[in-house]
Formats: structure tokens, C-alpha cells, sequence
């Protein structure tokens, strides 16, 4: 049956044509989707604190650090081996493959970008003082 009202016509062609688009478009992303994963590490009193959401593969990953101690550290580590990654440190911008790792004065900040293509425990460390170690979690898990 027709609708008596020229407006209501008009407004579930509207409608209708809006929801198609957005379906087309991918407007209707699915709800579990992840654009960007964070991880966050903390450098106080000689130790690396690190907090973390579950992390997966094949996504933008950003690492921040941020160095609260009075002397400066290091955050190397072998995941950045033969993995494209950007370093932003006070609007300075390293990339490439095969960095080692980012040096960081006292107070300053990094943000390093990549993505990561393997599961596994990759550890990080500071090459300037040898005892202060950390890890990152990457574990799959398979979908019920």
C-alpha cells in the first residue's frame, strides 16, 4: 500500500539509499575491527613499566615512551629487526628497516610505529644500563 504522505515515501528512499551507501562505502565496518593498537612504557626509577590492551597481527602499532628518570635511556630491541618502522621523537622522524632502538634524555618522549607480523614475546631493553629489561605480548588466539 502506498503511503498517503508525499514525505514518508521520500524519507525511506532516503534512507534506504543512505544505508546502501554506507554498506558500499564499508560504513558497516564490523564492531571488533582495531585501527590502531597502543602500548604504552613508562621509564621511572631504572625500570621499564609497561601497560598494554591485546595486541594482534598485522596491525598499526604505536609504542609510546616516555622517560621520567634524570639520565638517559635506551629502548632497543630485536623487534624492529627487518620491520618498517617509524621513531618521532620531538618532531624528529627516523624510518626505515633494521633500527635498533631510540635513545631518550631525561623528560623526553618517543613514539615508535610498526607493525607486527609475528606472534611472540619480544623483549626490550636499555644497552646503556644492561639490568633494565621489558617485554611486549603478541599472542594469537583462534576464534571460537
Amino acid at each position: 500500500m502506498m503511503s498517503t504522505h508525499p514525505h514518508l515515501g521520500l524519507r525511506r528512499i532516503s534512507l534506504w539509499l543512505l544505508t546502501a551507501g554506507m554498506i558500499v562505502a564499508g560504513g558497516l565496518a564490523p564492531a571488533t575491527a582495531q585501527v590502531q593498537q597502543d602500548v604504552h612504557v613508562t621509564i621511572q626509577d631504572y625500570t621499564f613499566r609497561t601497560t598494554q590492551m591485546p595486541l594482534q597481527l598485522h596491525t598499526d602499532t604505536y609504542i609510546y615512551i616516555k622517560n621520567l628518570d634524570e639520565v638517559r635511556h635506551d629502548f632497543g630491541s630485536t623487534l624492529f629487526s627487518n620491520t618498517l618502522t617509524h621513531v618521532d621523537n620531538n618532531g624528529v622522524v627516523a624510518y626505515g628497516k633494521g633500527i635498533e632502538g631510540a635513545y631518550l634524555d631525561p623528560g623526553k618522549e618517543a613514539v615508535i610505529h610498526l607493525i607486527i607480523e609475528k606472534p611472540g614475546r619480544f623483549q626490550f631493553q636499555c644497552s646503556i644500563h644492561q639490568d633494565m629489561k621489558g617485554e611486549i605480548l603478541l599472542l594469537t588466539v583462534d576464534a571460537v
